[in-house]
């Protein structure tokens, strides 16, 4: 898995508001394709996590789907937003939230 520069910049901002040690990035079932990433704050990584730049926390179980996956940092006119790109994706739903595996 990468970071992209402009992704970690704006983790690193995010995390030193909130006080707490990083994030963790995840694989949760749901959506209309049946998965979904979830990025959250995390207070401390557990044991088993593999951990990237010292500040994103991913479980073993995610961390299968995620190797080819690049977490990037998107901002248009509208929004400004963490995204995954991930080449173990099959295929996004129609609505772009979820994808397949």
């Amino acid at each position: 898995m990468k970071i992209t520069e402009k992704a970690l910049f704006n983790l690193k901002e995010r995390v030193a508001s909130k006080q707490t040690w990083g994030a963790r990035l995840s694989i949760t079932g749901g959506g209309c394709g049946g998965y979904m990433y979830d990025l959250n704050f995390e207070e401390m990584p557990s044991l088993t996590d593999i951990v990237y730049s010292n500040i994103l926390a991913v479980d073993i179980t995610s961390h299968e789907y995620l190797q080819n996956a690049i977490l990037d940092w998107k901002e248009d006119k509208l929004t400004q937003e963490f995204v995954v790109e991930n080449l173990g994706e099959s295929g996004r739903c129609g609505c772009g939230e979820s994808f397949y595996l």
